[in-house]
């Protein structure tokens, strides 16, 4: 074999690890930022869930910002006499508190990598900032149903804005900026958003081509398919959309990520979404073109194996029909075979692996250590 796959670890999911024990977090409405609340009210729970995922073999930590926006802040209410915004009160965050809270979560992440027991492990690590999709600030959200309001919101404009206001909170401040490795524009449940990242992302290293003080930052873009026929939640196929992150046709987008992904997604669907965005990518590429030219592989399905979020209960419900089905395949074993033939195909220049929604630290560790078990001449796990 040609081409030996490097494999990386990405970590879990940050919501649900915390609302499950010891942590037993909840989600009410009213907490517009969902896991990034504790930006506000316990910081040092967040820096506990990183630690964990490192513990467990995490290269590359997501920060605490995929519900973060301006406006999330803007509508979390302080609590009267403190700051611990618990959506009660009166006063808000402004948008000068709000991007000084949304910063605190890179140093956060990267602090991760330096504690005495990684430390001890010689262990590197990456942070990446996490970017979740215009839906995933709403309430309710909307980044699984694509239904976005208002109107403008619908538009590669309007999101193009969106994002673009997002990520020049970080930017402005050049040290948090230079902490940053990585930028995960993800769960992306429309194409119209994919443009618009796109777009962000050209505008973006325009200005570091001209001004060499600008950090050029790699990143990726992740997108959701809950549809049973393999769409995104608009109807968008995997070809579409791979298609929309890697042309080169449409005008202002001359930027392609540096990955390309799927996240949030049922596991059981993943092999065959890997195969539409391989068949795309191949296409665009070329048949020929050697693995050097491939983007990253970035791949983080849920663990949920069968289990709904009940939006009204805030509960994690399985469907009776999977219950009588029997236990299912562990999810790391799933997921390791997954990672395993797509590595013997030899396309991705390298792959990135994790767990959305319902996994957890356990979940990253077996994982890492079902890959490792098998020893398998198409890919080696590379410690960043």
């Amino acid at each position: 074999m040609s081409h030996k796959t490097p494999i990386r670890f990405l970590d879990g999911g940050l919501g649900t690890t915390l609302e499950a024990p010891p942590h037993n977090a909840k989600f009410p409405d009213e907490t517009v930022l969902w896991s990034s609340h504790f930006l506000i009210s316990s910081p040092e729970t967040l820096s506990r869930v990183h630690i964990a995922f490192v513990d467990s073999g995490a290269d590359v930590l997501l920060t605490a910002t995929y519900q973060a926006s301006l406006q999330g802040f803007a509508a979390t209410k302080k609590t009267s006499g403190s700051n611990d915004g618990n959506g009660q009160g009166g006063e808000t965050y402004s948008p000068q508190e709000a991007a000084m809270l949304m910063r605190k979560a890179v140093p956060l992440a990267r602090q991760a990598f330096s504690t005495k027991a990684t430390a001890d492990r010689n262990v590197g690590g990456k942070v990446a900032l996490s970017l979740g999709a215009y839906g995933a600030t709403t309430r309710p959200s909307t980044e699984y149903s694509g239904d976005y309001k208002p109107e403008s919101m619908r538009t590669t404009q309007g999101l193009y804005a969106w994002h673009g206001e997002r990520l020049r909170v970080f930017k402005e401040d050049n040290a948090i900026w230079n902490d940053i490795d990585f930028l995960s524009f993800e769960t992306l449940p429309v194409v119209q958003e994919i443009h618009a990242v796109r777009h962000v992302m050209a505008t973006h290293n325009h200005v570091s081509h001209e001004n060499p003080t600008v950090d050029e930052k790699r990143w990726w873009i992740s997108c959701v398919f809950p549809n049973d026929d393999l769409t995104m939640p608009d109807g968008t196929t995997a070809e579409h959309a791979v298609h929309a992150m890697l042309s080169l046709s449409v005008d202002g987008e001359d930027e392609r990520p540096w990955g390309i992904g799927i996240n949030c997604t049922d596991i059981k669907k993943l092999n065959n979404l890997i195969l539409q965005y391989e068949a795309a990518a191949e296409n665009i590429l070329g048949r020929e073109a050697p693995s050097e030219l491939w983007p990253w592989l970035v791949t983080y399905p849920d663990g949920a194996q069968g289990s709904v979020y009940n939006k009204e209960t805030g509960e994690w419900e399985t469907d009776p029909d999977l219950k009588a089905q029997g236990p299912q395949i562990p999810w790391h074993e799933e997921l390791a075979e997954i990672i395993t033939q797509t590595a013997e195909r030899g396309r991705w220049k390298s792959i990135l692996v994790g767990g959305c929604c319902k996994t957890t630290p356990d979940s990253i560790r077996h994982l890492r250590l079902q890959l490792a078990s098998r020893k398998s001449d198409a890919y080696f796990l590379e410690t960043i």
